[in-house]
């Protein structure tokens, strides 16, 4: 990979440590808290990033148990706030520990009486000191845009699951330890492919960059990794950009899509099939298409990121969709480390 000036690209390439570090970190802990998880209907709550985690935490959990789940933007919550019995366990998720609309679901649920988990970067944060127990990311300080702390939330939500799965008898201990296994594998197939990947993504930018709104499509555990891009290219390369569920696509927004609009697809997993005919309908479209996939598709521009189980791909597409919104910045002539409006930190509604 090229010399590292930016601290996203930095940060960015600090991924796949963060998630080994944080998985090794965190280990002891998992299992004491899948504990309490385990048979209980559990309220995942986050804004951002933090809440693009948690939808993959559905995933998972449909995938691997029983058990129920609901998830909860925490600024809605404040203000529109559902009924949480105390039987059931809330997960709070934000990586500074911080995030005021986060924060204050906390102070509401505990003055309700409920049991809370946090999820953060922060072992002093404000998030730490309410909960009940804490999961720590052990991403290191994060400055710009969430990324690595981002990769860490989403590998801590995989390894609390699998180990609920596996307390649920859902799968066997065999089963538990092949998983996680595959996740270590993950991180370092990514270390191996970033300098392939961030070509890629300097190549196809281009597209972007010439673009006046971005679509990022998706379907199951890769949606998170879709609303995350997303997020990166509104931030990072100021441009409109929406994540979707690819099922919504044909109900409304494709009407939207011209020349200068760039679809980006998602591929991998049960529903590679329609994912690939979706690209293929939104090149006939006249939409920039590209599809980010395990293997190169005929007839539309391509990212490979390789075999990988379903239910990590958003690993590797949450990757290459922020090196995409990374280099799209840098064509557009814009420092991807600053914000016009808006801090690291949201401490103000």
């Amino acid at each position: 990979m090229s010399r590292i000036g930016h601290i996203l690209l930095r940060e960015l390439r600090e991924q796949p440590n963060a998630v080994r570090d944080t998985i090794d970190a965190e280990r002891p802990k998992v299992d004491q808290i899948a504990r309490l998880l385990e048979r209980k209907r559990i309220h995942f709550f986050g804004m951002g990033s933090s809440y693009f985690a948690s939808l993959y935490a559905t995933y998972l959990f449909a995938d691997l148990t029983h058990a129920a789940v609901t998830n909860h933007l925490a600024s809605e919550f404040i203000h529109y706030p559902s009924a949480i019995s105390p039987n059931e366990i809330s997960v709070a998720l934000s990586q500074s520990g911080e995030s005021i609309e986060t924060v204050e679901a906390v102070r509401l649920l505990r003055r309700r009486g409920n049991f809370v988990v946090g999820v953060t970067n922060e072992p002093n944060s404000t998030l730490a000191r309410l909960s009940d127990r804490v999961m720590l990311t052990h991403a290191g300080k994060e400055r710009a845009s969430s990324t690595k702390t981002f990769a860490s939330t989403l590998a801590t939500l995989y390894s609390l699951i699998v180990a609920v799965a596996a307390r649920m008898k859902e799968i066997s201990e065999r089963q538990k330890h092949s998983l996680m296994e595959r996740l270590t594998q993950m991180t370092l197939t990514v270390d191996a492919s970033l300098g392939s990947w961030n070509e890629d993504a300097r190549h196809h930018s281009n597209e972007l960059v010439n673009s006046r709104a971005a679509m990022i499509l998706a379907r199951g555990p890769n949606l998170p990794a879709a609303l995350q891009g997303a997020l990166l290219m509104k931030e990072v390369a100021k441009m409109p950009a929406e994540g979707m569920s690819s099922g919504e696509f044909a109900h409304g927004p494709i009407e939207a899509i011209t020349n200068r609009t760039s679809v980006i697809v998602l591929g991998g997993g049960r529903t590679s099939k329609l994912q690939c005919r979706l690209a293929v309908r939104s090149k006939v479209s006249g939409g920039r298409t590209l599809m980010i996939a395990p293997s190169n598709v005929r007839g539309v521009d391509s990212i490979a990121y390789g075999r990988v189980d379903e239910r990590l791909t958003v690993f590797p597409c949450a990757v290459l969709l922020e090196l995409l919104a990374y280099h799209t910045a840098l064509r557009k002539r814009i420092n991807p480390d600053r914000f016009k409006f808006i801090k690291k930190v949201t401490t103000q509604e």
